[in-house]
């Protein structure tokens, strides 16, 4: 088992430093924080008083700041560093965007940056979050309009991003976990998907956290009842707050009048899916939704179930597991969304647990069952759960779900095994 002597941890594309607070939170002391975001780096840097030891906010774009010159001025040797973390831009990857994953020039530049700190510092572990889209995304883009006309190159299609990233890891000799993470399993008050990806050094994977067995889902009540002001709410128009009168707590667009549905919600009306967050309002005894960074919009809106108003700030950094207190830069939009893209604190503290019982030599589960929620989701099947080694004879990968014909894996059967039979009952 490959120890680390410290756990010193560095973080790239920080944020507002949701992953650290977590990753702290189970032990691990961070070192350095890289960030552009001027917002984000005044939130940073507003919470460096309540850290016990140092920690240097770099700002600066990833791809301008050197790894071995930073390696050097924090004093430590190639292989010292525990833990490697980052939360790289997630836009080109969410299914909400365009998706042009490397020739969108946020991912072009900061992942393979991110790869050359790995080479450079050569840590006992890197941990990386994301939108589930990233397991999916393609390494080259086809624009929609232009797929049909001639067969998919491997680079086009989909999961060959996270096929990249992967061998680029095993490469250097860890061994690479992922997998979808659902935050209200980690007593998270909120349901919230994530890409995880967990690179250790050696051929003994750090198996993706298991969700915690008959643990209790903490709802909306749950996170604010210590809540006593919402802090900054983002206005809704006279327009919405007429519309949000006649949704009752829980409710969605389908409670709306039909002439209304259709009147309100655009094309967005007839398509097939994709429509539940339409005109919502919030229940107190569920977890919250998704806390997203436009929390007014008609389509992702988090309205309170007792009044027709936004979520405050406070309350969406509550749900987040914040810790209580914590100050944001920027405007009031900029400040949600921060508190939007963070990765929750409480999940990250259980990444982080999950990472040090690793580093202690602990038994860890070796073959982790996907979640009921994934089991029954066709759409978040594709790819979402393996690890992979590097072997004699190239990278070798193990998942545990079924993988379509139109995946990268499938086209790649000699690098592929299962674990036994143990996930063929899985649709």
């Amino acid at each position: 088992m490959d120890r680390p002597d410290n756990n010193f941890s560095l973080s790239l594309c920080s944020g507002a430093g949701g992953l650290d607070i977590g990753l702290e939170a189970a032990g691990l002391e961070t070192i350095a924080q890289i960030e552009i975001d001027r917002d984000c780096v005044q939130t940073l840097s507003e919470f460096q008083h309540k850290r016990s030891g140092r920690c240097e906010v770099i700002e600066r774009r990833l791809e301008d700041v050197s790894p071995a010159l930073l390696r050097r001025r924090l004093g430590l040797k190639r292989g010292q560093l525990a833990v490697l973390a980052g939360g790289p831009p997630c836009q080109p990857f969410t299914t909400h965007g365009l998706r042009q994953a490397m020739r969108d020039g946020r991912a072009a530049g900061v992942f393979p940056s991110y790869l050359d700190f790995v080479r450079e510092f050569m840590p006992h572990a890197a941990v990386m979050e994301n939108v589930d889209g990233l397991l999916s995304a393609a390494l080259v883009h086809r624009p929609l309009n232009e797929r049909g006309l001639k067969p998919m190159r491997m680079e086009e299609m989909k999961g060959s991003f996270l096929r990249w990233l992967v061998e680029e890891f095993t490469r250097l000799g860890y061994a690479v976990s992922w997998g979808l993470v659902e935050a209200a399993d980690h007593g998270v008050p909120q349901y919230r998907q994530r890409a995880i990806l967990i690179a250790v050094r050696g051929d003994e994977p750090c198996y993706i956290p298991a969700e915690k067995p008959n643990a209790e889902r903490r709802t909306l009540r749950d996170a604010l009842r210590a809540i006593k002001h919402p802090g900054p709410i983002q206005p809704l128009s006279e327009r919405k707050r007429e519309i949000y009168k006649l949704i009752p707590p829980g409710g969605n667009w389908r409670n709306l009048p039909r002439e209304l549905q259709a009147a309100t919600m655009g094309a967005a009306y007839l398509a097939t899916g994709g429509k539940g967050g339409w005109w919502r309002r919030l229940a107190w005894d569920e977890p919250s939704p998704t806390i997203l960074g436009m929390p007014d919009h008609s389509s992702t809106g988090l309205i309170h179930p007792d009044e027709i108003r936004c979520l405050g700030l406070y309350e969406c950094s509550a749900i987040q597991t914040f810790p209580k207190g914590m100050s944001f830069g920027g405007t009031p939009r900029s400040q949600y969304q921060q508190v939007g893209n963070a990765v929750p604190p409480r999940l990250a503290k259980a990444i982080g647990q999950h990472l040090l019982r690793h580093f202690s030599g602990k038994k860890l589960n070796r073959v982790p069952a996907p979640p009921e929620w994934r089991q029954s989701s066709a759409n978040r099947r594709i790819g979402t759960h393996g690890w992979a080694v590097a072997t004699t004879a190239g990278m070798k990968a193990t998942l545990n779900v079924k993988v379509r014909d139109d995946h990268i894996w499938a086209v790649l059967p000699d690098m592929i095994r299962r674990p036994n039979d143990l996930f063929s009952e899985v649709a």
